[in-house]
């Protein structure tokens, strides 16, 4: 089933957010959603995990649990970055280490966050978000942070990790929803 959203509408007290937004992504598909700081890009993403409810509209998700990469890091700080990922997705803490190589944090699997930089953070946070077996997966700016060319590695692995998923992207750079192969483009 594909992800679907019709009509939605969403307010914070006097300030409306999102007017009548539509969007479609079938199963496998990934788009990207652009626009100003502000313009309810998060408040979509929200609404499609259910930590908010639309005012009105409608939502269809597809079956199966959702992954999302917030834009904070929202790493517990008494877990190692391996405990990190293995409490959050219910994996094994080999498959947390292979993830984190991917990330290239191979190196870092019992290092707990404090000892993190922000762009290492951030690649934490994208390995937890891959690890846990989801056929959805949410991406708040998750590449912010990332010098350039840890940036086209790391988007390089997220993509070869999300061949079968649906993913859905929030970014400010346009170049990122090209290397992640994005088949849409949402200004909102």
């Amino acid at each position: 089933m594909p992800l679907r959203l019709c009509n939605i509408f969403k307010s914070f007290g006097e300030k409306q957010v999102l007017a009548d937004f539509s969007m479609e992504v079938p199963d496998g598909g990934r788009v990207c959603l652009l626009g100003a700081s502000g313009g309810g890009k998060t408040t979509v993403l929200n609404i499609i995990a259910g930590l908010i409810s639309p005012d009105s509209g409608s939502l269809e998700l597809p079956a199966g649990s959702i992954s999302y990469v917030f834009q904070e890091y929202r790493l517990l700080p008494w877990l190692t970055a391996e405990e990190n990922i293995t409490a959050a997705a219910g994996c094994s803490k080999e498959r947390a280490r292979e993830i984190l190589a991917a990330m290239e944090l191979a190196g870092e699997s019992k290092n707990y966050p404090e000892d993190f930089s922000g762009g290492m953070k951030q690649r934490v946070n994208i390995a937890r978000a891959l690890a846990r077996d989801s056929a959805l997966i949410l991406m708040d700016e998750p590449f912010k942070g990332l010098d350039p060319g840890l940036r086209e590695r790391v988007i390089n692995r997220v993509d070869e990790f999300c061949a079968d998923r649906t993913v859905v992207l929030v970014t400010h750079d346009i170049a990122e929803c090209d290397m992640m192969k994005c088949n849409k483009i949402y200004e909102i």
